[in-house]
C-alpha cells in the first residue's frame, strides 16, 4: 500500500518506488497503481523526482531513469505480438499483472487458477492498458478508461501547484477502478463455469442462483445461443425476503427484452391484487415491464415462472 509521496527516499518503508516529478500522465499513474496492487501487503513510499542520483537508489523506477520500465530511451521498440508499442503502464502490467490479479482475488476470496490469471491479464491489457500505452506514445485514440487522470493536474489558476498531492489523488482513484475491474472479471470467469454446469442440469427452463448479484446475464444468454434447450427464468432469494424471478433476454444486446415475459395481466400486481389475478397464493409483485416478479416462497416463484412458460405458446 502506498503510504506517502515525496521527493526523497524514506527507508522506514518496505520499498521506495520512483517516477518523474511535475506533470503526470496516464501511463505512470496506471503503472504505479499496478505496482501498489502487486505489492499490496507492503508499505510503499513513492518518490517523484528527476534527480538521476536519487532515482538510482530506489527499489523500482517507472517512466524515467532508463530502466526496464522506461520507454523513453533511444532505440526503445518493444511491442506486443499484436504490434502495439509498450509504454510504462504496459511494461509494468506485463511484469506484475498476475501478482496484482492474485492479490485482488485473495483479498475478496475469489478462487482462481493459472488459466483465469492469464485470461484476465490478456483481457485487461487489450481493453484498458493498450489504449493508455498508445496514447502516451502519441496516438490519437479518443477517450479510454483512465482519460480522467489529467483532470487531476493542478489548474494554472491554483495558487498552490501541488503535483504530488494531485498525483496521489489520481493514483488512488485509478487503483480503485482497476481493482474493481479485476474483481468483476474474476467473478464472472469463476461464475461462468459453475452456471454452465447448472444450466446443463436444468429440465424446466428455470435456473436457481444464490443471489440477485450473481453476474448471470451474459453467461446465460451465451449458453442459450449455443443450446437448443433455453433457460427462460432465473430465480433467487430476494434480499428483503421471499424469492424473486427475472426473465432471461434473447441476448446480451437485447437485455430489455424477454424470451418469455410474465403474463400481461400481472403487470403492476401487488400482494393485495396479484394472488387473485394469477391464481398463485404466494405471488406478491410483478413489474409493469413483465420482466421481474416476487413471491413469498421458492415454490411460489417457481409456480409463477412455470405458469408463464406453460401459457406463452412457445
Amino acid at each position: 500500500m502506498i503510504m506517502s509521496i515525496g521527493q526523497i527516499p524514506d527507508r522506514d518503508y518496505t520499498f521506495n518506488f520512483g517516477t518523474h516529478s511535475g506533470i503526470f500522465h496516464c501511463d505512470e499513474v496506471v503503472g504505479m497503481a499496478i505496482l501498489e496492487m502487486a505489492f499490496m501487503e507492503d508499505l510503499l513510499h513513492v518518490i517523484r523526482t528527476r534527480n538521476p542520483t536519487i532515482l538510482q537508489t530506489l527499489d523500482m523506477v517507472i517512466d524515467i531513469g532508463g530502466g526496464k520500465f522506461d520507454h523513453h530511451m533511444t532505440g526503445f521498440d518493444k511491442c506486443r505480438a499484436t504490434g502495439e508499442k509498450y509504454a510504462s503502464a504496459g511494461l509494468v502490467w506485463d511484469k506484475f499483472a498476475e501478482a496484482a490479479i492474485l492479490n485482488v482475488c485473495y483479498v475478496d476470496n475469489i478462487p482462481t487458477s493459472r488459466i483465469i490469471l492469464q485470461i484476465i491479464k490478456e483481457q485487461i491489457d487489450r481493453e484498458i492498458i493498450i489504449p493508455v500505452d498508445l496514447e502516451d506514445n502519441g496516438n490519437d485514440i479518443g477517450t479510454h478508461t483512465f482519460s480522467f487522470i489529467p483532470t487531476y493536474l493542478p489548474s494554472y489558476l491554483d495558487t498552490k501547484q501541488d503535483y504530488d498531492m494531485a498525483f496521489s489523488k489520481a493514483e488512488r482513484i485509478t487503483y480503485d477502478i482497476l481493482k474493481h475491474i479485476i474483481k468483476d472479471k474474476a467473478v464472472k470467469l469463476v461464475t461462468a463455469k459453475e452456471l454452465q454446469r447448472k444450466c446443463s442440469e436444468v429440465s424446466n427452463g428455470i435456473l436457481e442462483i444464490s443471489a440477485q448479484t450473481v453476474p448471470w446475464l451474459e453467461i446465460i444468454t451465451q449458453y442459450n445461443q449455443s443450446n437448443d434447450f433455453k433457460i427462460k427464468f432465473v430465480i433467487f432469494p430476494y434480499p428483503s425476503g421471499g424469492w424473486a424471478a427475472q426473465c432471461v433476454p434473447p441476448s446480451d444486446e437485447e437485455k430489455f427484452k424477454q424470451l418469455i415475459p410474465f403474463p400481461k395481466e400481472w403487470a403492476g400486481g401487488t400482494e393485495k391484487t396479484l394472488p387473485e389475478i394469477s391464481g398463485i397464493t404466494g405471488a406478491t409483485f410483478c413489474h409493469n415491464g413483465l420482466f421481474f416478479a416476487r413471491a413469498n416462497t421458492k415454490a411460489d416463484i417457481v409456480e409463477m415462472c412455470q405458469f408463464a412458460i406453460d401459457n406463452s405458446g412457445k
